[in-house]
């Protein structure tokens, strides 16, 4: 706990997320329709997703293209936003993910069944 995750495109394989910063804001509120999106600082957009009576934070960093978001437990839920999330507005796209303390991206798989995904992401 304490340490954050990120995920982003493959970028460092040439892979690139195909949406604009308003098509994730607008994916974010129609999926999730209590979310709020706003605020941060600077080229960081910070997303508060409302999911089964909990809060989750997400920050969006606009010039890194790189969704982050807070270790916290269970993981299965941000994981379950996450693949979601990708499948919806970039699921052709290579992404990776990787935590804080350890910066080796590890590929995500976005097939259509979110636990293959959650199983990997959790451990």
């Amino acid at each position: 706990m304490g340490s954050s995750f990120f995920v982003s495109a493959d970028q460092p394989n040439g892979a690139s997320w195909p949406f604009s910063t308003d098509q994730l804001v607008d994916s974010i509120t129609r999926l999730w329709p209590s979310s709020a999106v706003g605020g941060g600082h600077g080229d960081v957009l910070e997303m508060d997703v409302h999911v089964d009576g909990r809060t989750l934070t997400f920050d969006w960093n606009i010039a890194h293209q790189v969704l982050r978001f807070p270790d916290q437990d269970p993981l299965a839920e941000p994981a379950r936003i996450v693949h979601r999330l990708l499948r919806e507005v970039a699921p052709d796209v290579p992404a990776v993910w990787w935590t804080e303390c350890d910066a080796t991206p590890e590929p995500i798989d976005l097939s259509p069944d979110p636990e293959i995904f959650v199983r990997d992401f959790v451990g």
